[in-house]
C-alpha cells in the first residue's frame, strides 16, 4: 500500500546543530540488480543469520553484503535488526511467476503430475491441457517439458499486410554501465530493441528503452549488456515494419512476427505511428519483407527451475513494460506450487530506470529506512553520472536519507584536487547527504562491503543509550581489509571529499578503521547528519501524535506550550 508522507502535515526543517545529541537505530536499504526481488516490491529481512541466504543463494553478492551490515561495528552495544532489499531495473527486466517451494515434493510426487495448466503472461493466455511429468528424471527436466507443452499453441494476436524495411541510425555516444549517453546524431533515430555496433561494444548489445533526452536522438538510453565504452560512433540496425491492412487482432510491443521471408524470431519492439491497427512498427532485427501475409502472435515463454528457492519459474521472454505475469490456474498449478495460495510471487516487467524516478517510488512503498547503497556502480566503474543523479536525489529530500556511494575511481587517489572525481564534484556542488567512500576494486572486501559496513553502523547506534552517540571515524569490523595503506592516498582522498577504510599504525600496533566520517553538504559530518535524521523523525511523530490526540492546537500560548510538551522527550533524548 501506499502512503502520503507525514511530511506533509508536520515539516521539519533541519539546520546545523551544535555536535552533540543522540541517534536512531535507522535501517538501510541496499538496491540490488538481482531480479529475484519483485519490481515494485522493498523486501525485509531480519537479523537471523539465515533469511537472506536463503533467498538470495549462500554465495550471493546480497548475503555477503548482509553479514557485514549485520556486524554493525565492533563493540556496539546493539547490532541492526532489519535489512531492505528493492530491485532497481537500470535496463528493461522481464516479468515472471515465481512458484512455491515445490523442492517439498519428491520426484515420485512431481512425476505422478498430470493435468492442465493454464498462465496469464504478456496479456495472452497460454494453455497445456495434458501436462505430464511421468517422464521426468528432475526438476529441471520437468520445467523443460512444462515450457514445451505451454509454447505448443502460442495464441495468435493479430494476422496483418505489411512489409518490412531496413533501418539504421549513426550516433557518436558512450557507455557506462547499463546506460548509453547519445551526444551526436549523424543520421536517422534509435528506437528500442536496435542492435548497436561500434568500437569496443559488447556483441549483442541493444536499446531496451529511452531514459531520457529527445525521442529517438540526443539523450540517455537502456542497454542490455552492461560495459564501458568510450564515446565513439555507435551504429544502429533494426527494421520498421508498415502495416497497410488489418485482417483481425491488433499488434502491441513485445509481439512475435511471422511470414514468408520474416526473419524467425522477430519482434515489434516500439510502435510508430501505428498503435494496434495500420501505421508503423519498429521491430528488432534489419531485414527486406516484401509487402504479404505476416502474423503476430504472443512471444513464447520460458520455464525454469530455481534451486535456490525450490520453485518453478516462468518468465516472459520480452523485457519492459509491456512484460506481464499472472498466477497460474489449472488442475496442476497447486500440485507445481504456481498459485499464491502455495506461496507463488509475481514481478511484473519495467522499463529501465533514473535514479530520481526509481527512489521517488520507493519512499511512496516505505520511507522506513536512513540510509542506502547499491550493490553495483551504478557506472559500471566509468564516470559517475548516475552515482550524481543519486546525491542529486538525496539533496532533494530535506535531509532525510543519506547515500552511502561507494566508486573505485583511483584519480582522487592521485592527486589533492581530482575534479573530475565523483566526491570531489559533489563536494564543490555542496549537495547534501552523500557519504562517498573510495575502496578499491578487486579486493578481498569490496566496495561495496564497504558501504554495508556504514549503513550497519548507522543502524547500530543505540540512541537510548547515555552517550549513544557516534562518531564514524575510528570505526570498524574486524574480517574488513583496508582499502588504502599510504599517508598520501588518504590525504588526498580527504581533500577530494572521500572517506576510505585504512589500516593505520602506530610503532607497535595497527589499527584498521574507518576515516575521516565526512558528508556533503552543510553537516559535514556523517555523525550530525545521521543525529538530525533520527531527531527530525521523532520530532515530526510527536507532534503527528500531537495533532491526532487533541481537537486543536490554539494559535497562542498554550498551543505552544502543547507543541513544547510534545517535543520534549525526542529533545530530551537527543541531549542524554
Amino acid at each position: 500500500m501506499t502512503t502520503i508522507p507525514a511530511s506533509q502535515l508536520v515539516n521539519v526543517i533541519p539546520n546545523v546543530l551544535n555536535a552533540g545529541g543522540n541517534a536512531l537505530v535507522m535501517n538501510g536499504l541496499v538496491l540490488t540488480q538481482n531480479t529475484r526481488v519483485p519490481i515494485g516490491q522493498v523486501l525485509s529481512f531480519p537479523n537471523d543469520g539465515v533469511s537472506v541466504s536463503n533467498f538470495f543463494g549462500p554465495s550471493s553478492e546480497e548475503a555477503e553484503i548482509a553479514a557485514v551490515y549485520f556486524n554493525g561495528f565492533n563493540n556496539s552495544t546493539q547490532k541492526p535488526a532489519t535489512i531492505l532489499f528493492a530491485q532497481y531495473a537500470s535496463a528493461s527486466v522481464a516479468a515472471y511467476l515465481q512458484g512455491g517451494k515445490a523442492d517439498q515434493l519428491s520426484l515420485a510426487q512431481l512425476q505422478a503430475l498430470s493435468g492442465t495448466l493454464s498462465v496469464n503472461v504478456d496479456g495472452y493466455v497460454r494453455t497445456a491441457n495434458a501436462i505430464d511429468l511421468s517422464s521426468a528424471n528432475s526438476f529441471s527436466a520437468a520445467a523443460a517439458l512444462i515450457q514445451t507443452d505451454l509454447n505448443s499453441a502460442p495464441p495468435q494476436a493479430a494476422a496483418v499486410t505489411g512489409a518490412i524495411a531496413p533501418a539504421t541510425a549513426a550516433v557518436t555516444a558512450s557507455i557506462a554501465g547499463n546506460v548509453m549517453y547519445v551526444t551526436g546524431v549523424t543520421s536517422g533515430v534509435l528506437v528500442a530493441g536496435a542492435a548497436l555496433s561500434g568500437a569496443g561494444v559488447s556483441a549483442g548489445t541493444q536499446i531496451t528503452d529511452q531514459l531520457s533526452g529527445t525521442p529517438g536522438g540526443i539523450g540517455e538510453y537502456a542497454v542490455s549488456i552492461e560495459q564501458v565504452v568510450a564515446s565513439t560512433a555507435v551504429s544502429a540496425t533494426y527494421g520498421t515494419l508498415t502495416v497497410t491492412a488489418l485482417a483481425s487482432g491488433t499488434l502491441a510491443v513485445g509481439q512475435t512476427l511471422a511470414g514468408a521471408g520474416v526473419t524467425a524470431g522477430t519482434r515489434i519492439v516500439q510502435l510508430g505511428s501505428g498503435e494496434g491497427l495500420t501505421g508503423t512498427y519498429f521491430v528488432d532485427k534489419t531485414q527486406t519483407v516484401a509487402s504479404g501475409a505476416i502474423t503476430a502472435s504472443a512471444t513464447p515463454l520460458d520455464v525454469s527451475y530455481d534451486s535456490v528457492s525450490g520453485g518453478f519459474v516462468i518468465t516472459s521472454a520480452i523485457a519492459g513494460a509491456a512484460s506481464s505475469a499472472a498466477f497460474a490456474t489449472g488442475s496442476v498449478a497447486a500440485g507445481l506450487f504456481l498459485t499464491q495460495a502455495t506461496g507463488a510471487t509475481l514481478s511484473q516487467g519495467a522499463d529501465g530506470t533514473t535514479p530520481a524516478a526509481f527512489m521517488a517510488g520507493i519512499t511512496q512503498l516505505t520511507q522506513n529506512w536512513a540510509t542506502f547503497m547499491t550493490i553495483f556502480d551504478p557506472d559500471g566503474g566509468s564516470g559517475s553520472v548516475q552515482k550524481q543523479a543519486f546525491a542529486e536525489w538525496v539533496n532533494n529530500t530535506n535531509k532525510r536519507y543519506a547515500y552511502i556511494a561507494w566508486d573505485t575511481d583511483i584519480t582522487p587517489t592521485e592527486g589533492n584536487d581530482a575534479t573530475s572525481s565523483f566526491g570531489n564534484i559533489i563536494a564543490s556542488a555542496n549537495l547534501d547527504g552523500t557519504c562517498a567512500i573510495y575502496h578499491p576494486a578487486g579486493g578481498i572486501t569490496t566496495p561495496a562491503q564497504i558501504a554495508a559496513f556504514i549503513c550497519g553502523a548507522a543502524a547500530s547506534i543505540d540512541f537510548q543509550q547515555t552517550n549513544g552517540r557516534i562518531t564514524f571515524a575510528f570505526r570498524g569490523q574486524d574480517g574488513l581489509v583496508a582499502g588504502v595503506t599510504t599517508a598520501t592516498v588518504a590525504s588526498n582522498l580527504i581533500a577530494n571529499g572521500y572517506n576510505f577504510y585504512g589500516a593505520y599504525a602506530t610503532a607497535a600496533q595497527q589499527f584498521l578503521e574507518f576515516q575521516n566520517g565526512t558528508v556533503s553538504g552543510e553537516f559535514e559530518w556523517l555523525d550530525s547528519y545521521i543525529n538530525q535524521i533520527w531527531l527530525n523523525n521523532q520530532l515530526q511523530l510527536s507532534l503527528m501524535e500531537l495533532i491526532q490526540n487533541i481537537n486543536s492546537v490554539p494559535y497562542n500560548a498554550a498551543g505552544y506550550e502543547l507543541i513544547k510538551a510534545a517535543c520534549l522527550d525526542p529533545i530530551n533524548q537527543a541531549l542524554n
